[in-house]
């Protein structure tokens, strides 16, 4: 049972790390002014980060304890922990994740063939959206860099991937530009700026 102490208070150390430094990100970046004239101000987004930081630092406490209980009820006998559930391993998801021993392939130093022309894909898709983004504007633009991308590297059917391209970008535009004040690109053609878009 000892063995189990180190990960658990690592795993407390990194939550309570997380929690205290989110709070301070999100008190310094409100110091900046979470508003303008113009829309965001420049604290906006570091406060957001912040407060999201320590959410996730109290989510994960809150997870660390909710596992405590449990496996303090679970029956001890002598150094062993018999009857937890089988997503309580003796191990922490941290300590799995850090454990170099439980890969059972090497990583590649570079990506192979496939992984090259994933790299080139997204690259692409990137240059090309800055491109026509002064012609196409945001909300195009977004949509097939999005489409492209989850089509092509990440292998989504096309249904899937224009809806979850279409979906993200009007969203990503409802944030920015109705609830934030913040101008994004629009079309320089003449009939997509009459869409609107």
């Amino acid at each position: 049972m000892q063995n189990l102490n180190a990960p658990v208070a690592l795993e407390w150390a990194v939550a309570a790390a997380a929690t205290a430094g989110g709070t301070s990100m999100a008190i310094v970046g409100a110091g900046y002014g979470l508003t303008n004239t113009s829309g965001v101000g420049a604290g906006f987004f570091p406060t957001a980060a912040g407060m999201l930081m320590a959410l996730a630092g109290v989510l994960w406490a809150l997870q660390l304890a909710a596992s405590h209980r449990t496996s303090a009820a679970a029956p001890v006998t002598g150094d062993t922990v018999e009857s937890l559930p089988p997503h309580h391993e003796s191990e922490s998801a941290l300590v799995a994740l850090l454990d170099d021993d439980n890969s059972e392939e090497p990583e590649a130093d570079f990506p192979d063939r496939q992984g090259w022309a994933r790299v080139g894909i997204i690259a692409a898709a990137i240059l090309l959206a800055a491109l026509l983004l002064p012609l196409l504007g945001y909300t195009l633009v977004m949509t097939l860099m999005l489409g492209t991308i989850l089509f092509f590297v990440s292998k989504r059917k096309l249904w899937i991937s224009a809806l979850v391209a279409v979906g993200s970008a009007l969203a990503s535009r409802l944030v920015f530009e109705v609830w934030l004040g913040t101008a994004l690109p629009t079309a320089s053609i003449d009939f997509l700026a009459g869409l609107g878009l």
